[in-house]
């Protein structure tokens, strides 16, 4: 799973979309602090970092195993509240 950890990331990238698209399309993108807008910056972060550790090789063995779960989870928590 080395050469493929960059696909871990995936479903955090879905996340980060879905949370976007709720933050525009359900919330009106009225307020920066609402928590669709507060959850898709996070997951930008967290790309930042998994990018940046990857690139400097202090990513830890299995760190895609974390950074996959959350995105997964911000997938499936975001598309729940969606259709609400």
């Amino acid at each position: 799973m080395e050469q493929s950890t960059p696909l871990a990331v995936l479903p955090l990238i879905a996340g980060m979309l879905v949370f976007a698209l709720r933050f525009y399309a359900r919330e009106g993108a009225i307020s920066i602090f609402s928590m669709s807008f507060m959850l898709s910056t996070l997951a930008v972060v967290m790309l930042i970092g998994y990018m940046t550790l990857l690139v400097l090789s202090m990513l830890p063995p299995y760190a895609w195993v974390a950074f996959g779960g959350v995105g997964l989870l911000m997938t499936i928590g975001g598309l729940w509240s969606f259709f609400r």
